[in-house]
């Protein structure tokens, strides 16, 4: 993570963790949970929006919380394969 992003080790473990939670999840709520319990995030926030590109796209906004204490917002992209089945595409700065 670079910039103002969060530096702890809990943001670190969630990015690398993301590909599988999103592989095994069933739905965008079961993402969603794992997500809110993630020790580093303070709120988690599915974009009303759907990014339709080949496969179709959702945003989850999340807010972190820094080792100083303040936040930053980053978005989750997940691709939504068909079959109800997910897949992590890439986390960047909002």
């Amino acid at each position: 993570m670079s910039g103002g992003a969060p530096s702890n080790d809990d943001m670190v473990e969630l990015e690398r963790a993301l590909p599988g939670v999103a592989d095994g999840a069933r739905s965008l709520d079961e993402i969603e949970a794992w997500i809110r319990a993630q020790p580093c995030v303070r709120s988690v926030e599915l974009a009303d929006y759907l990014l339709k590109s080949n496969p179709p796209q959702r945003d989850f906004i999340i807010e972190c919380v820094t080792k100083g204490g303040g936040t930053v917002r980053k978005i989750l992209n997940i691709y939504a394969l068909s079959g109800q089945k997910f897949q992590f595409n890439s986390v960047r700065d909002q």
